[in-house]
């Protein structure tokens, strides 16, 4: 059976009297403007005994208005005792009264990473571990756009450098495998967002429809050619006060010849909820999820949910309604800031033999 771990377990600081759940560190350094860190620990077989920290910086680039949009600065990163270690950040900026957005995540880090090979209906293997040390990072860039319907369009470039450093006997990853080395993915790409929520954080009416295209190639200093088309659609729909149904369509198509990380991969601690982030791999994902979202007591809160999809592509793993995976689960939730509604997140998730445990920042969608 899989055991699928996320990496943000929260421990619980000392705190003060008056609120027990508190962040380890909490500062507000002007209107609008709010900084909460935390320490965090957590377990898995891959890395064992991992420590950590993390935060969060939220802002307004303006005189705070109620339909400005808060820009934020994440970051985390942890060590194991197994010397594996990942750190990551996430920049994410509105400007201009909403009209520009900039978006820049970065992750760096070492650790153990899984591959059962291509399709939906591959088996457990004795070992689908790897090691690979990794520099990824995307930016993104959005503005005003004369295309209708649409909030805002822009420019994005994504780059990743991974070394796979021990394929661990792993079966499926024999030479003749693209990526099986690593290599560099640097491509270029155009996306468009059509953003109705009436809160970033905990939105809890309107909807946010992303679609993007990226081109990888040689020219771009890219190892591989190959293209990709990500789509995602979700709307938000108020049910009582601080309770809420949320809904998501979720796609990702990759065309040309990609390395094997860079195939659709199904699972992780967004959509799937319960399978290893690519479990299944293949050329094409295609998932939807609903989501019941509502505060219990105090800074707490919980959700339900349930989510069917599948990867397919290559002729022996059609799309078809037999092999369709399905995922279910729920979670607790501790509001760790309360001026903007972001919450610390523990979901836990069961699918066809498998089951996974995910801790962040954040709403899952």
């Amino acid at each position: 059976m899989l055991l699928a771990v996320g990496v943000m377990a929260a421990t619980a600081p000392t705190a003060e009297a008056q609120d027990s759940t508190q962040p380890a560190v909490e500062i507000i350094a002007g209107r609008g403007t709010k900084l909460a860190a935390y320490p965090y620990a957590f377990y898995s077989p891959e890395t064992e005994l991992a420590f950590g920290a993390g935060g969060v910086l939220t802002f307004y680039s303006s005189k705070q208005q109620a339909d400005l949009r808060p820009s934020k600065v994440s970051l985390s990163g942890y060590y194991s005792t197994r010397k594996q270690y990942k750190f990551s950040q996430t920049t994410q900026l509105y400007l201009d009264r909403n009209r520009w957005f900039v978006s820049l995540p970065l992750e760096f880090g070492f650790y153990v990473d899984k591959y059962w090979g291509v399709g939906n209906q591959t088996p457990d293997v004795e070992n689908e571990d790897y090691d690979v040390r990794v520099f990824s990072g995307r930016l993104v860039a959005e503005g005003p756009t004369p295309v209708p319907f649409v909030t805002r369009d822009g420019f994005m470039y994504e780059f990743s450098n991974r070394d796979v450093t021990d394929i661990k006997d792993n079966p499926y990853l024999a030479d003749s495998v693209p990526g099986a080395d690593g290599g560099v993915t640097s491509g270029v790409g155009y996306d468009m967002v059509k953003d109705s929520r009436d809160h970033t954080f905990f939105p809890r009416s309107g909807g946010f429809h992303r679609l993007n295209f990226l081109w990888f190639n040689s020219i771009l200093g890219s190892d591989f050619n190959f293209g990709t088309i990500e789509g995602d659609l979700r709307r938000y729909f108020p049910v009582a006060a601080d309770h809420v149904v949320a809904l998501q369509l979720y796609g990702k198509f990759v065309l040309g010849q990609p390395p094997f990380y860079e195939l659709a991969a199904l699972g992780g601690g967004n959509v799937m909820r319960g399978y290893f982030s690519g479990r299944y791999r293949d050329r094409y994902y295609v998932a939807t999820q609903v989501e019941y979202r509502g505060h219990v007591w105090r800074r707490f809160g919980a959700v339900v949910f349930a989510g069917v999809g599948d990867v397919f592509g290559n002729p022996e793993s059609d799309l078809s309604f037999a092999n369709l995976k399905y995922s279910y689960g729920f979670g607790l939730r501790l509001v760790f800031n309360r001026q903007e509604k972001i919450n610390l997140r523990a979901d836990f998730g069961f699918g066809k033999d498998t089951r996974g445990v995910y801790f962040g920042l954040e709403e899952a969608f």
